[in-house]
């Protein structure tokens, strides 16, 4: 029953968005009602948010603010547009403590994630903690997910989370994060892509369908820089250096 505003710079995504909530019938109100649906996005610059002061109840980003130029001025936008009391909740890709600039590899796993993923600079955990402090939240809580136990305990009969010792034998978890993303040559999984192989299939495929008109010119050059991308996630996580799970959750204070 919660009504939700999504904020995209994307106007197609805009659309698109609108478009599959309209057709749901969860969110739909129904005609005549004051707002047809109850989640919708709208065009605009997080970093100048297109909404009033103290407009929302609670606010919340998924590996989204991790595009911001800046993070204190993207937290203050939220923490502006919030009311008194609301939380703000928050998924991050940032660097880890292992991260050490003078790591050549290291330096350049970040370069390869930051232009792969059309990201700025990546900047630390405590970077991020300091700028939603700065921007005036109360930290409620703070941590890596990646470092939890990684799993999806299940109870056998209900698949509820549990963690009895059978569900724990029928867990869905304990893989690494970056795992979809690493190489494997079993045909049947969407990871023969990233293997040697795959990745030159995939290549050779996508400049045949430009030749042929049947996809946009530069299609396969997308796929390269997405694709080194991965080699960075996939290294990045292996290494420790990177998480895209920083989890932090901060409330406006009362007497905002």
């Amino acid at each position: 029953g919660a009504d939700v505003t999504g904020l995209t710079l994307n106007q197609y995504q805009v659309d698109r968005g609108n478009e599959l909530c309209r057709a749901d019938a969860h969110f739909y109100n129904g005609p005549g009602t004051k707002e047809e649906i109850r989640c919708r996005s709208v065009q605009g610059d997080f970093m100048k948010q297109p909404f009033d002061d103290s407009s929302f109840d609670a606010a919340y980003a998924i590996e989204a603010t991790c595009h911001a130029p800046n993070r204190l001025g993207c937290y203050s936008e939220i923490y502006r547009v919030l009311k008194p009391g609301s939380i703000f909740a928050c998924y991050e890709w940032c660097l880890t403590d292992k991260y050490d600039p003078e790591n050549p590899e290291h330096v350049y796993i970040k370069k390869q994630i930051e232009e792969g993923d059309g990201l700025p600079d990546i900047v630390s955990k405590q970077h991020c903690l300091k700028a939603l402090e700065e921007a005036g939240f109360e930290i409620l809580e703070e941590r890596d997910l990646v470092l939890d136990d990684y799993g999806g305990w299940q109870d056998p009969k209900t698949g509820e989370y549990s963690l009895s010792k059978e569900a724990k034998e029928h867990n869905r978890g304990g893989k690494p994060w970056m795992l979809p993303l690493m190489p494997s040559w079993n045909p049947l999984t969407q990871r023969f892509q990233f293997n040697w192989l795959g990745r030159r299939l995939t290549k050779f495929s996508l400049k045949i369908l430009e030749f042929l008109r049947l996809a946009p010119e530069g299609t396969a050059r997308t796929q390269i820089m997405l694709e080194n991308a991965v080699v960075g996630l996939v290294r990045g996580g292996e290494l420790g250096i990177f998480t895209p799970m920083y989890m932090m959750v901060g409330r406006v204070p009362l007497n905002k």
